[in-house]
């Protein structure tokens, strides 16, 4: 790997890739790694934990150049319609004039820019599910089921384990010798750092069981961290948005095994459908019944 392309120094932003970048990969994640500990502690008192602890789920999308192209226009004309402004509507919580951002906690609970008094909120979750139903990714998934995976001595970062199996997934998922990069919401700087150390040594120095570290490099050009939001909150980064609009209802799957109107619309495009257990969707550790059936 060429020294230049230094994104293994340090967690950096990017903004635009180079024409020669086949495929990117955006991630978000659902739950928190300091579950992880929680749960520990209620392992050692024998309390219960409820689901809302046990799974953390990180999921990818991988686009295509004309396929995030297409996306991100369909997403920007949505925002556009529902808020006439170019997409912009004022945040009273923050007091100031944002550019719309879908992110899918704020969606289900009608709040600030999706709230009932803005929009009419019927009408824009149906044209949106209309939109995620036709996006062209292919999607990738891993949680990790935090109780067993302590219980049977697993003591690694939670995200660092969910992640290897992403990037394991990314490269079979992905064709021979096109590369891409690979785009994290920004967690803090610290939090970054730690993630990104763990990642580019992955890439660059271990590998992963069968896929060695010149694969790797091969087919990952970079890893970045970016926000939902740049330029001051006048423009988002779709590719995040849709990620995590396609990770709560992957994430709901698992937690509750069955399957849930938002998954249905974008089940289609998870790697190795309609057979996802163990492809495009992997439980670690993994669950004595295979309930994962679509």
């Amino acid at each position: 790997m060429e020294k230049e392309n230094n994104w293994f120094d340090y967690p950096q932003k990017i903004k635009s890739w180079n024409h020669d970048i086949d495929y990117v990969m955006f991630i978000d994640e659902n739950n928190s790694v300091d579950k992880q500990q929680l749960v520990y502690k209620k392992i050692i008192n024998n309390q219960s934990i409820n689901n809302d602890e046990k799974y953390f789920t990180i999921t990818g999308c991988i686009f295509n150049k004309s396929g995030y192209s297409k996306m991100r226009n369909e997403i920007r004309k949505l925002k556009s319609k529902f808020w006439p402004s170019n997409g912009f509507y004022y945040d009273t919580k923050f007091k100031e004039t944002r550019y719309v951002c879908f992110h899918s906690r704020d969606i289900r609970r009608h709040d600030g820019a999706f709230n009932d008094k803005v929009i009419n909120h019927v009408d824009f979750t149906n044209e949106l599910s209309l939109i995620l139903n036709n996006v062209d990714c292919k999607i990738i998934s891993v949680t990790i089921d935090i109780e067993n995976f302590i219980k049977q001595n697993y003591n690694n970062n939670i995200y660092e384990i969910a992640f290897d199996f992403l990037l394991e997934r990314y490269i079979y998922s992905t064709n021979k010798n096109k590369k891409g990069i690979i785009i994290l919401e920004s967690r803090g700087k610290k939090d970054d750092k730690i993630l990104l150390n763990h990642i580019s040594n992955v890439i660059l120095k271990k590998g992963r069981d069968k896929i060695s570290t010149s694969e790797f490099q091969k087919k990952v050009a970079g890893v970045y961290f970016n926000p939902k939001w740049y330029g001051g909150h006048s423009s988002t980064y779709a590719g995040l948005e849709i990620a995590d609009l396609f990770s709560y209802p992957i994430h709901q799957l698992v937690k509750y095994k069955k399957d849930n109107p938002a998954f249905n619309i974008i089940k289609n495009k998870i790697v190795g459908y309609p057979n996802i257990s163990g492809k495009g969707l992997k439980v670690f550790p993994k669950e004595k019944n295979d309930w994962c059936r679509s």
